[in-house]
């Protein structure tokens, strides 16, 4: 198929010139984050919800990942799928200090760590690792690292 898979996620982000400034890229994933599964339909809703770390990312747009147990007693974790991006959603932690990588915008690659969550507008201030400085993101630009 030699066209250029169109994905629901173009509208929303838009490509990154190189200029340095917020502008964001139209794919997101990372390796080693951990990401919840929406999609439905996969195996009759069996996956719907999951949270899985992303093992190795495909073509920008899809990743490997695996399935993580649904609950500490569960055995029911390890499943390896190929999923698209449109797939999949970021996982935000729950803790402040929790540790993350940002997906998109000039800080795209880089770990964070949480200060504070505002759930009321969906976003969160990090602390850039590298060098400390803090960043205010939405939610759906960082998820939590495996």
């Amino acid at each position: 198929n030699a066209e250029k898979k169109k994905h629901k996620s173009d509208n929303k982000y838009k490509e990154d010139d190189g200029d340095g400034d917020d502008k964001k890229k139209d794919y997101w994933l990372y390796r080693d984050i951990v990401v919840r599964i929406i999609n439905k339909k996969l195996s009759n809703g069996q996956y719907y919800k999951r949270k899985a770390i992303v093992d190795k990312v495909i073509d920008k747009y899809e990743a490997r990942v695996e399935v993580l147990e649904s609950s500490r007693k569960a055995k029911d974790g390890g499943d390896i799928l190929r999923l698209d991006q449109d797939d999949l959603e970021t996982v935000i932690p729950k803790e402040v200090g929790e540790k993350v990588r940002i997906l998109a915008g000039k800080h795209r690659g880089k770990k964070a760590k949480v200060l504070r969550l505002t759930k009321e507008d969906y976003r969160a201030e990090l602390r850039l690792t590298d060098d400390d400085r803090v960043v205010t993101l939405d939610y759906e630009d960082f998820s939590m690292l495996a």
